[in-house]
């Protein structure tokens, strides 16, 4: 006995495309966060080498707080690639899909200013 003709969806390769961008902002949010971290804890380091040697530079008591955004800047990412991914999904399905322009334009800018903020704080 023949089982019955299972039925395709046709939307399945618009489905694994937007699995595979969750998946690149997931290794983007998760880079950013380990930037941040490891930002942050070199800030400590810096901060144990201006207590030890007297006169050294104190222009970079700041980088902690640079850190702490990146870590949040991840945070945000990862939570907004959640809501896209499941916009995305639905618009789909419903056939109404649309390219969010206005999500990838914040997020470059935001990371556009972390990036200054850094190198503003390596000169």
């Amino acid at each position: 006995m023949e089982s019955p003709p299972q039925r395709k969806n046709p939307h399945v390769t618009e489905h694994l495309a937007n699995e595979r961008t969750i998946l690149a902002w997931i290794r983007t949010a998760i880079a950013i966060m380990t930037l941040g971290v490891a930002i942050n804890r070199f800030s400590l380091f810096l901060m144990e080498v201006h207590q030890i040697v007297p006169g050294s530079n104190a222009a970079n008591r700041h980088v902690e707080k640079l850190g702490i955004g990146l870590v949040v800047l991840g945070i945000v990412i990862m939570c907004s690639a959640i809501t896209h991914y499941l916009h995305v999904s639905r618009t789909i399905e419903n056939e109404t899909y649309r390219p969010a322009n206005l999500f990838l334009v914040m997020t470059s800018i935001a990371i556009v200013l972390m990036g200054g903020s850094a190198l503003f704080w390596l000169f």
